[in-house]
């Protein structure tokens, strides 16, 4: 089998593969149900933190074939680590300030920001607001895995290298996507409740948290983890 189909093969199915685990689309999609965007609003944001997030790897993956893999890989490690603890900021700052707003007025009929939004100018509409806030932190974890497939496609030429940053970029973006769109779905049918739904920023808050957790400490507790 060709050597370039086989690296398009592995790259497509290690994105889709990565995709999956939690801190690609379990935050965006909370907060996608916590300020009741569309189906097509949540892909959007995505789609800007997937490219954030390929970009970031892309970078990282360039650093292993110019210079050297190990500086790589724990650059990559510093961003992880560092998305990690910006989910968890997030997340806090999200949640206590959802509860402190429900606390002070009693209930909680509308769902605009709770983060601070960044505007220009008087009057203006705010250029950076929550999702843009969150497609960024997320995004700026890079793809471990990109870096091992790109390195044995050095062996075959620039082409090939360029050829599967193609087909893993294209496959993780559009894997986020879907995944993130099947996620707030999924979270809106399970969130019905009236209960519930009274205090969904302060359980979407909550929820990213427990994912900033998820990745900051196997760092903490095992730190010849293995990222994928």
């Amino acid at each position: 089998m060709d050597a370039t189909l086989v690296l398009s093969i592995s790259a497509a199915s290690l994105a889709i593969l990565h995709t999956l685990l939690p801190d690609h689309e379990i935050p965006l999609a909370m907060i996608g149900r916590a300020q009741k965007w569309s189906i097509k609003k949540m892909a959007g944001v995505t789609l800007v933190a997937g490219v954030i997030h390929i970009s970031v790897s892309v970078v990282i993956a360039i650093i292993a074939l110019a210079v050297s893999s190990i500086l790589a890989q724990r650059v990559a490690l510093t961003a992880h680590r560092i998305s990690g603890i910006f989910l968890m900021g997030f997340g806090l700052v999200y949640s206590v300030l959802a509860w402190r707003r429900e606390h002070d007025h009693g209930h909680h009929h509308a769902y605009p920001s709770v983060v601070p939004e960044i505007k220009v100018g008087s009057g203006s509409q705010p250029v950076i607001g929550t999702g843009a806030w969150l497609a960024a932190i997320v995004g700026i974890a890079p793809c471990f895995t990109l870096i091992p497939i790109l390195i044995d496609a050095m062996w075959f030429g620039t082409a090939t290298i360029l050829w599967v940053m193609i087909i893993y970029a294209i496959s993780t973006i559009g894997s986020m996507v879907v995944l993130t769109s099947i996620a707030l779905k999924t979270i809106m049918l399970l969130t019905k409740l009236e209960k519930i739904e009274r205090h969904i920023e302060i359980l979407a808050g909550i929820v990213i948290l427990a994912v900033g957790l998820y990745v900051v400490l196997p760092d903490v507790l095992f730190p010849a983890h293995t990222h994928i």
